[in-house]
């Protein structure tokens, strides 16, 4: 008989995350700023970015983020190696939490910041506060 599948404890705890709802009267598509939603749209570089990488999106992207740090480390005169990519701040910051919390450590963020936060630190067994 096979034993059921148990998730880490405290995981269940972890409240559904929904995005903020933003709301203005007479409009239906109000534009979130906090999200990094751009009223201007995407700048003629990006189109002409995406329109050059649009025969190679079908593939799976580098995950390593090479040719981004490195172009990081020359613009800013750092070690590529000692940079760290993500898909947004939210990847980043669970692998610090990843990598540096675990049961018994205390991860301190604020009441209001983003609600992912709490969740980064749950997921690694911290207490949070």
């Amino acid at each position: 008989m096979a034993s059921k599948i148990k998730p880490q404890p405290g995981i269940m705890d972890i409240d559904l995350y929904v995005g903020g709802a933003s709301t203005l009267d007479g409009v239906s598509n109000v534009l979130k700023l906090s999200s990094n939603e751009n009223p201007m749209g995407p700048s003629p570089a990006v189109k002409e970015a995406f329109s050059r990488a649009v025969h190679e999106l079908h593939r799976y992207p580098s995950t390593d983020h090479a040719g981004l740090r490195t172009a990081i480390g020359e613009v800013w005169k750092l070690d590529p190696d000692r940079v760290i990519c993500g898909v947004g701040s939210d990847e980043i910051l669970h692998l610090m939490c990843q990598a540096f919390a675990g049961p018994g450590d205390e991860v301190i963020h604020t009441e209001h910041g983003f609600a992912l936060y709490r969740s980064f630190d749950a997921c690694c067994g911290c207490d949070t506060h």
